[in-house]
């Protein structure tokens, strides 16, 4: 590797372990979004004409040319945001911090503008997806697959969640504890307090069988197993393109069914009143979900339930 890759791969292996925030430990995912973010963005730079030799010349001029393209490509909000923000990291990293302005000073109609009040059930019911007959597919096809969708259902997991749980280290009898392939690395428990939890969770054990086993085929390791999740869903039609849902619709109806739980009423995006009920047990509720959710601020509800 040479010129600019050699660089920035310099950069990166000085900097990119460690938070921008309070300088603890970035996680994997963390560090691995931020490279390819900047590889790409040097290659873009590149195609646009400008030929850096090092890395660490990138200039505010440079920044602009950049955030031009991605409008022009369009760009998501949230990828906008992240990207810009990910420049600004490095360009704190090289000894030029403050170069990369504010947000508004290169989105300036709102592009990067993104709400996190959800005004749409995301959900695969809500969407008009059976999650029971879709399970019936994928047990014919693949019953990893199909246990793994449904521990996403029933106790709220991430996709990698699914996949990487050990079932029999994870369950503690009264609570299901995940901390293995959460996001940022951040530890939660879930109450394990129907049956229906309970008889999922037995039967992953029986699945998994050795006791340090997770719900993956042992033979693959964690990308080809996460590569073989996604052709599977593929197969049965579960893309945003086909059926309007990923994966994630499933954090969304159990968010909201949670809600139900612990409020008594239907969420604001499902259609409940928030006049029904007083503002603490709304809060309350809120919290309850975003924590079994792995999130820990309240306000982070309002993308599953609206408000």
């Amino acid at each position: 590797m040479a010129g600019w890759k050699s660089s920035l791969a310099t950069v990166l292996k000085k900097h990119n372990g460690i938070k921008a925030t309070d300088g603890t430990k970035a996680s994997f995912e963390t560090m691995e979004k931020r490279a390819a973010v900047l590889f790409s963005a040097f290659t873009d730079l590149r195609t646009l004409g400008y030929k850096l030799n090092d890395a660490q010349q990138l200039k505010g001029r440079h920044v602009e040319a950049l955030t031009r393209h991605w409008l022009a490509k369009g760009l998501a909000a949230s990828t906008l945001q992240n990207n810009l923000s990910t420049l600004r990291t490095f360009s704190a990293w090289i000894g030029k911090e403050g170069m990369v302005e504010g947000t508004a000073s290169y989105f300036q109609n709102g592009e990067a503008s993104r709400s996190s009040i959800n005004t749409a059930d995301k959900s695969w019911s809500a969407n008009g997806v059976s999650l029971e007959a879709k399970l019936a597919e994928l047990q014919l096809i693949d019953e990893r697959v199909a246990l793994q969708i449904e521990l996403q259902a029933t106790f709220g997991l991430r996709v990698k969640e699914s996949v990487m749980l050990r079932p029999h280290l994870a369950d503690k009898g009264a609570y299901l504890a995940i901390s293995i392939g959460t996001k940022g690395g951040r530890d939660r428990t879930v109450p394990i307090d129907s049956e229906k939890k309970r008889e999922l969770l037995d039967r992953a054990k029986t699945f998994a069988g050795r006791p340090t086993a997770s719900t993956a085929a042992p033979e693959l390791s964690l990308k080809q197993a996460l590569g073989h999740y996604s052709r599977v869903l593929r197969n049965v039609g579960i893309t945003k393109a086909t059926a309007g849902v990923t994966s994630h619709g499933l954090r969304h109806n159990y968010a909201n069914d949670r809600y139900k739980h612990y409020a008594g009423v239907d969420s604001p995006v499902r259609g409940g009143s928030l006049a029904e009920l007083n503002r603490e047990l709304d809060r309350t509720a809120r919290l309850e979900v975003s924590e079994e959710l792995g999130h820990s601020r309240e306000s982070v509800s309002t993308h599953y339930l609206g408000r």
